[in-house]
């Protein structure tokens, strides 16, 4: 997919390049901060460092912290709409009863047959196996929206054909929503943006312990770690397709066991 390049390759190729480049804006910082240690030895020299080391910090922190927060909000968007679109294929089932028993079973199994299709075959859907899903559900939308319209035509009630279309209507838009929200995420710029601001705090930390004099391995790795892990996360929760963190499928699997057991 276009535009989606941070979603393709293996979160932990990611993690591993983001750490390896982390180290070396560090040692880039260190070996800048060796050379003028003379001349930056004076108080207010390194409490102007400090002051801008904090400062850097500080807004990697707040772009860290807004960026969790749309990749969580988008994630539990992806999480609610699985569970209305199984409420709504529920709904349209039970109001399918409202047909004459003919009617009725024809558009109970295709329901039956819909929610098979969306429930996916593995707990972890890849990005082709929701494409394949989502092109097996339109025959059956067209097919049960058709008996739906031609039994509402010859329905002397109005009322009853349409609550059943209503809810059939709501579950075709609930497929064209899920898809959507498959390929919302947090724009790739603002990941760039993050990692670039990440660099630069690894280079001024750098810096600062060049001015000392002293490597600090430990506090280095500990903050390149802590920074890769939050982004991490943040890139993970953003993968609804793929990664550690997934959208529980839970609702549709009630639902079709709850349809098989009528």
């Amino acid at each position: 997919m276009n535009g989606e390049l941070l979603y393709r390759p293996n979160e932990w190729a990611l993690g591993l390049a983001l750490l390896a480049l982390m180290a070396a804006a560090s040692e880039v910082g260190f070996r800048l901060g060796r050379r003028p240690a003379k001349q930056t030895s004076e108080r207010g020299t390194k409490s102007q460092l400090l002051t801008v080391e904090a400062s850097i910090l500080g807004v990697l922190g707040l772009l860290l912290a807004f960026t969790m927060s749309m990749a969580v909000t988008r994630f539990e968007v992806r999480k609610e709409l699985v569970l209305e679109e199984a409420n709504a294929i529920g709904t349209a089932y039970l109001r399918s009863q409202l047909l004459p028993p003919a009617e009725a079973k024809e558009l109970a199994d295709l329901l039956r047959a819909y929610t098979d299709v969306r429930v996916p075959r593995k707990e972890s859907p890849v990005y082709e196996q929701i494409t394949a899903m989502r092109q097996q559900s339109a025959p059956l939308q067209d097919a049960f929206w058709k008996r739906a319209v031609a039994y509402g035509q010859k329905d002397p009630n109005p009322v009853r054909a349409g609550l059943l279309l209503q809810s059939l209507n709501e579950v075709i838009d609930l497929d064209a929503a899920r898809w959507i929200a498959l390929h919302n995420h947090v724009p790739e710029t603002v990941i760039y943006v993050i990692a670039m601001v990440a660099l630069l705090a690894g280079m001024v930390v750098g810096f600062s312990f060049g001015v000392g004099g002293h490597r600090q391995l430990f506090l280095t790795c500990v903050l390149a770690l802590s920074i890769t892990l939050v982004l991490g996360v943040i890139i993970d929760l953003d993968r609804p397709r793929e990664g550690l963190i997934r959208v529980s499928q839970q609702p549709l699997l009630d639902l079709q066991q709850r349809l098989y057991s009528h």
